[in-house]
């Protein structure tokens, strides 16, 4: 039997290797690995055997939805949860692309929806920001020819944060173009466009718990929008696929938003400190308004093998346009931190 046509023009999205020992500090795929503390914990250990295994999970998730109304300061209808805000990407790309639908993609950006969007549409088009290491350039005159809009805010893998008020011009200005704003790190920036789709119809945003809320193994993700474009995904949805863990361990984080935020406030310190340190040492780097900071070094390449001798795995994102030998680092905590920063000095003696 034939398999999708569109599959010939899709790669495998590829991460980084992973192949390390259990010693290995992994700074590369932006998971929160600030240490958990011991009663929040313990309050997550205790909701996992809540959970009847012998049961489909709840479908309706009424306690989780009404825990991220409150979270995200929306209606309950403007919510719907999913296996990972990567599986809410693709629901959405099945949802609202057709063959000849024209999608954008602001780059450069995260990859993964790439192959998402190409199985449903045969017109993916790029606009490159400019300015990577300053103040970003958009141009947004390439929205005209295009139908769907993709933008990570704040963006990965630069960190940079896209102001909600220029989205909200955009959300004015195109009313029937659909845009995605995939928020995955907005924790760490606290800067949001969920409020806006009480009012604009043409906004969809995506969300995860597993950047700061360092749930990354559960796979759960959400989305806020209007009830209409909620109604039109849950056609395909499958009401079973986010697990009863997920669901109660995504609810105990809810409930105990201060351990949340305490993490958070350590890796901005982290962050803030790391970055000092490579302002001493003429580094060239973007500020960030996520967990990850992306700095520009001699050879990526020797430092990322250097790093890894040391069990310590970074991201290299010199494939980018315009971002050779950049190399993107996950805020840990201050020791491995430290030992990057010395990795950087006696490497290229700076």
């Amino acid at each position: 039997m034939e398999t999708n046509r569109n599959l010939k023009n899709i790669k495998y999205y590829l991460p980084s290797d992973r192949s390390q020992n259990d010693e290995t500090v992994k700074l590369d795929w932006n998971e929160c690995n600030i240490p958990f503390n011991e009663d929040y914990l313990n309050l997550l250990r205790r909701s996992i055997f809540t959970v009847n295994l012998s049961e489909y999970p709840n479908i309706n998730n009424e306690n989780l939805i009404n825990g991220l109304s409150n979270y995200c300061e929306v209606n309950e209808e403007n919510i719907q949860i999913f296996n990972g805000s990567d599986s809410a990407l693709h629901y959405i790309f099945a949802t609202f692309l057709n063959p000849e639908t024209k999608v954008l993609i602001f780059y450069p950006t995260y990859t993964q929806v790439e192959s998402y969007i190409r199985l449903y549409s045969n017109n993916l088009n790029y606009s490159y920001i400019t300015d990577l290491f300053g103040k970003h350039g958009y141009n947004f005159n390439d929205i005209e020819d295009n139908d769907l809009i993709y933008i990570t805010n704040p963006n990965n893998p630069t960190g940079k944060i896209l102001e909600p008020s220029e989205i909200e011009k955009l959300l004015i200005k195109y009313p029937n173009k659909l845009f995605v704003i995939d928020e995955a790190y907005y924790e760490f920036s606290n800067i949001t466009c969920v409020g806006m789709v009480k009012e604009y119809s043409n906004l969809i945003v995506t969300r995860t718990f597993s950047k700061a809320f360092s749930l990354a193994s559960i796979r759960l993700g959400y989305i806020c929008s209007n009830i209409n474009n909620i109604n039109e995904i849950n056609k395909i949805r499958n009401t079973k696929e986010v697990n009863s863990f997920a669901q109660s361990l995504g609810l105990t984080a809810l409930n105990n938003i201060n351990y949340i935020k305490e993490r958070i406030n350590i890796v901005n310190h982290n962050k803030n400190i790391f970055t000092n340190e490579l302002k001493k040492l003429n580094i060239e780097f973007i500020e960030s308004m996520s967990n990850f900071v992306l700095i520009k070094v001699i050879n990526s390449s020797d430092l990322i093998n250097n790093l890894t001798r040391k069990n310590i795995l970074i991201r290299d994102r010199s494939s980018f346009k315009g971002l050779e030998n950049c190399v993107r680092i996950t805020i840990g905590e201050s020791e491995v931190m430290e030992t990057i920063i010395k990795t950087i000095k006696s490497l290229y003696e700076y």
